[in-house]
């Protein structure tokens, strides 16, 4: 049965990415922490077509995207607090989030098969500033995060780019159709081949995320899955942007990728072969990744943590020294 159900996945997504082409109303929105540039605002937006947008472009910073999900937009409240804070907290980069709400407020199945036509999109404005700036823009230098679908389109755009960007940052990627109700090949959704380092944090894995390892480094909060502990009461779900348990723990990544951009509050997991042994404390020796825009990028496997029910969801650098017991010195004499 679920090679039936794979083979019918398979073919509806493998004519969607043969038929893959640009799309013009996909919409790039930029921000840079200068307040000014050519004395211009820093805040702007780029298009297929649009030369000026491009001129506009600080090229001493690196270029990071930020992809949303299905049924949502670039001009959403959360996105935009999205691409304020990650330039706060990271003012060598220029970020844009990709606005493709022209493709994705369609019917899920529908806004599944656009994310090859919204990577292709990506990868052409990355190919297209080397070509136009070769001595400062390169794709080594390039960041993708994308949540939900936002998270296999970014998938996309760096196959196309032949896995050469620097990272990919997925968040809870899409489960149906892509491995729900049958997992399908990668070549249809992120994996670590996308980028030189991928990394993924799992919230809702095997219901409205993907239940499957995709990335160098897979990070699992609360054992990833739902619901997750800001969204396991009806107190904590009122200060969320869905009700529902499952949704809420889907939503949840991109709320922690946020607060994790504040250097204060590192995400950092252990790395551990399942959660299980995690909260039994047979990890607590093992390596350690952090979760976000600061990772070192040099932790690969599998990486377990638990977070609070509130926000800030993990506790502060400072907090977590205070708490380590102090070390005496005996002095024999």
């Amino acid at each position: 049965m679920k090679n039936s159900f794979r083979y019918i996945q398979e073919t509806m997504l493998r004519s969607s990415l043969n038929r893959a082409q640009l799309n013009s109303g996909i919409v790039f929105e930029c921000r840079s922490t200068s307040n000014t540039y050519h004395g211009k605002e820093t805040h702007f937006f780029i298009q297929l077509g649009d030369l000026g947008g491009f001129q506009r472009l600080d090229r001493n910073k690196k270029l990071a995207f930020f992809l949303h999900g299905w049924n949502d937009e670039g001009s959403k409240d959360w996105v935009h607090e999205m691409l304020f804070t990650w330039t706060r907290f990271q003012p060598d980069y220029t970020v844009c989030v990709v606005d493709w709400g022209n493709l994705s407020q369609n019917d899920y199945k529908s806004a599944s098969m656009s994310i090859f036509d919204v990577g292709l999109t990506v990868a052409a404005i990355v190919e297209f500033l080397e070509n136009m700036y070769p001595k400062y823009m390169s794709r080594s230098n390039v960041t993708i995060a994308g949540y939900s679908l936002g998270a296999h389109a970014a998938g996309y755009a760096g196959s196309v780019l032949k896995g050469q960007i620097d990272q990919i940052i997925g968040l809870d990627p899409a489960g149906p159709l892509f491995t729900l109700p049958a997992v399908v090949s990668t070549d249809y959704r992120l994996d670590a081949s996308d980028a030189k380092f991928v990394q993924v944090l799992h919230t809702s894995g095997g219901t409205l995320g993907v239940g499957v390892k995709s990335g160098h480094a897979d990070f699992y909060p609360n054992g990833g899955t739902a619901p997750q502990r800001n969204c396991n009461s009806f107190i904590q779900l009122q200060d969320m942007q869905n009700t529902n348990p499952i949704a809420c723990s889907h939503s949840t990544a991109a709320i922690f990728f946020k607060h994790s951009m504040n250097p204060d509050y590192a995400f950092v997991g252990y790395q551990c072969d399942s959660y299980w042994s995690y909260s039994r404390g047979l990890c607590s020796n093992n390596r350690n990744g952090r979760f976000g825009i600061h990772s070192q990028k040099m932790a690969h496997g599998d990486f377990y943590f638990d977070t609070l029910s509130q926000k800030p969801y993990v506790q502060s650098s400072s907090s977590r020294r205070r708490r380590r017991k102090p070390s005496y010195k005996i002095i024999f004499g």
